[in-house]
């Protein structure tokens, strides 16, 4: 996976010297609709980020190693901003409510940004103040199991902010506006998108921002969405967050899909033949061609670095579930 084990997939890249550093961005987005073979979630740059992804200067925060391979984090401050919000960029003293919860509490076990799990799971210790705040800035009550609401109150959700304490270099950090004592810190929001989604079954509105963790606190895939993740502990302690629409159709000015079905159909020949039930293509080492034992190595060695090169370049799919 792309933990902080020897085996992850950038740390073998390097090792390959496909990459030249120990790093990858993450920048997830939410597709307008589910397709049965996979929606476009997003992008993945590996051994850096791409800044032509960027809304806004990526800002780092303090990252280490925690949970032996995990990339952890720690929180300064957590605040509510009013309803029509949506950036870190536009939250300042006037339309935030900060959440009364003491450093040591919020950081309770440990802090990871994990993009494996959907929803953010945070520390229990944090579920009365957030309640508390949510409901001084809406008027009504946040429930994780569900809940019914009204169009005026669908309107009035707040954005969730998180304030991870900067890196110690950071010199673009995004807090300035709302934290003049920590200007370095870096803002991450969690509009109400991001955080709230409606059930049919149940007909209501579900919470996927949970308080219920007796040990530590997970930063998911919905905190991510929205930001562009750029992972850059093990050679430089950070980890950078950018806002961005992940759009990388738009960013290539293509569609990736028709490039690699493009692609796909350019390397079939009459060494390959086909699975008609799934259409999969797979070399045929029987066929009749001249090629030696060099050779068949050379042609596992171009697979393996067309499944790279697809991996960096081809956005993120996701299965529908």
């Amino acid at each position: 996976g792309m933990c902080l084990k020897d085996s992850s997939i950038f740390n073998q890249m390097l090792k390959q010297k496909l990459i030249n550093t120990p790093s990858f961005s993450l920048c997830f987005m939410r597709a307008d609709d589910a397709a049965k073979d996979g929606s476009v979630a997003g992008a993945l740059t590996m051994g850096g980020t791409d800044e032509k992804l960027h809304l806004a200067p990526m800002a780092y925060a303090r990252g280490f190693r925690t949970k032996g391979v995990m990339h952890g984090v720690s929180i300064r401050k957590m605040w509510i901003m009013s309803s029509g919000q949506y950036d870190a960029l536009d939250a300042n003293s006037e339309n935030t409510v900060q959440i009364d919860i003491s450093h040591n509490d919020i950081n309770s076990g440990s802090i990871i940004v994990d993009s494996g799990t959907t929803d953010t799971y945070m520390t229990r210790y944090l579920n009365a103040p957030f309640k508390k705040a949510f409901k001084q800035v809406t008027g009504f009550d946040y429930k994780e199991n569900g809940m019914h609401l009204t169009d005026t109150q669908i309107s009035e959700l707040p954005t969730i902010l998180i304030q991870l304490e900067g890196h110690p270099d950071n010199t673009d950090g995004s807090a300035e506006q709302l934290d003049s004592e920590f200007p370095s810190d870096v803002l991450v929001s969690i509009p109400p998108a991001h955080y709230i989604e409606y059930d049919s079954d149940s007909k209501k509105y579900v919470g996927r921002f949970s308080m219920t963790e007796y040990s530590g606190s997970v930063l998911g895939a919905n905190t991510i969405r929205g930001h562009d993740v750029y992972f850059d502990i093990p050679e430089n302690g950070r980890i950078g967050f950018a806002p961005s629409e992940c759009d990388y159709e738009e960013f290539l000015g293509i569609d990736p899909e028709d490039e690699v079905e493009s692609a796909r159909k350019k390397a079939i020949d009459e060494d390959y033949y086909t699975d008609d039930e799934d259409d999969i293509y797979f070399f045929d080492p029987e066929a009749d061609h001249p090629c030696d034992d060099a050779c068949k190595k050379g042609i596992v060695g171009l697979g393996v670095v067309a499944a790279v090169a697809l991996l960096i370049v081809v956005v993120y799919k996701r299965k529908a579930s």
